[in-house]
């Protein structure tokens, strides 16, 4: 009788299931939705950052940047903005001065992106970048 009763509770624990409910399933779903949304509105901004840094990283490698004036700066600058697709902010948002170890662009600007009704994500960008190597 002792066996029997081992036997069946041995049975009854092999052939219960394991897995995922539908409810477990679809809440992984809408975390899994809610990642994909935020990266998907995220990680153009911070390409577009790198694009805006690369520019003025190519601009710092012009070899006659010395006799350039913050016009020609600007204009060298908005090409390759165009070029490479930058569209929040124009060559003439960048600030070119003076300071005791050169020139220096200040890079100031707000990139604001909705990730959907009422709810946004925004990139604050404040940098001083040399332009003396």
């Amino acid at each position: 009788m002792m066996k029997i009763s081992q036997q069946c509770n041995g049975q009854a624990g092999a052939n219960r299931q394991r897995g995922m409910t539908v409810i477990g399933m679809l809440l992984l779903i809408i975390v899994i939705a809610f990642i994909a949304l935020i990266g998907m509105k995220v990680v153009p901004m911070y390409i577009q950052y790198y694009s805006i840094k690369s520019t003025v990283e190519s601009i710092r490698k012009e070899p006659q940047l010395a006799q350039m004036s913050a016009q020609d700066i600007h204009n060298g600058i908005q090409k390759r903005f165009d070029i490479g697709y930058v569209e929040n902010i124009k060559a003439s948002d960048l600030k070119v001065r003076n300071d005791r170890s050169g020139r220096v662009i200040d890079l100031v600007y707000q990139d604001e992106r909705e990730l959907f009704y009422k709810l946004f994500v925004v990139l604050k960008v404040n940098e001083s970048i040399p332009l003396s190597p």
